[in-house]
């Protein structure tokens, strides 16, 4: 059960409350909920004189349910799916196509973002959900190198000088594949390792704190 409920019955004992305060309650069943639902709601209208968002208030499963960006599966905390959609979103806004900025004023932006991001989510219990945006920022950054060279030779050139054999850089490069196709390549991957991002350009990485409460970093969690 989410709801909101207009909170400001005790301002007279000079307490400040927000307009609007939203609660989940858990129970275990189905039958269960409805039940706790009717008389909360009963209790919230009847005997406080609040008013109860039956528009926003429901019985759900607790995988079904969104509160600050997180969910709740199998009694598990994890990162909401649209909270990690904002996340991917946020990345693609950091690295637009045609930017005048270096990779390192880039990755210094990412980092500022990212940090804050990553602290306030670590309350996941899957840091392959920090994993996951980690990637993307790599791939991302790719993309923009393979858009730097302004034509296919200059991309193999690179490539090679990079240290790619010749054969991969040409499949690569010379296929009919654009620069986000690109970007996950063998020959790509290969000349810009995550290590390069990591300890050259200085990306900060998170999902490696080895939190208490963290399952391990290949563990995967299936969101609704």
């Amino acid at each position: 059960m989410s709801g909101d409920v207009h909170v400001r019955f005790c301002e007279h004992l000079r307490g400040r409350f927000p307009r609007v305060t939203r609660r989940n309650i858990f129970v275990g069943s189905q039958k269960a909920a409805e039940r706790v639902m009717g008389t909360v709601t009963r209790f919230i209208e009847k005997k406080l004189k609040l008013k109860v968002n039956r528009d926003k208030s429901q019985v759900a499963r607790s995988d079904k349910v969104k509160f600050l960006g997180f969910t709740v599966v199998d009694g598990t905390i994890a990162i909401a799916r649209k909270a990690l959609q904002t996340a991917m979103n946020k990345v693609k806004a950091l690295t637009p196509r045609g930017s005048h900025k270096t990779l390192d004023a880039t990755m210094k932006e990412i980092n500022q973002w990212y940090v804050g991001w990553s602290n306030y989510y670590s309350l996941t219990y899957y840091p392959s959900q920090l994993r996951k945006i980690e990637a993307h920022i790599r791939r991302r950054l790719r993309s923009r190198l393979v858009s730097q060279q302004k034509r296919r030779k200059h991309l193999y050139r690179t490539l090679v000088k990079r240290g790619v054999p010749r054969k991969q850089a040409a499949d690569a490069v010379f296929s009919n594949d654009g620069r986000w196709a690109l970007s996950a390549v063998r020959a790509v991957t290969k000349a810009y390792p995550n290590s390069w991002f990591i300890n050259l350009k200085g990306q900060e990485i998170r999902s490696d704190r080895k939190l208490e409460h963290w399952f391990d970093v290949s563990q995967w969690i299936g969101l609704a």
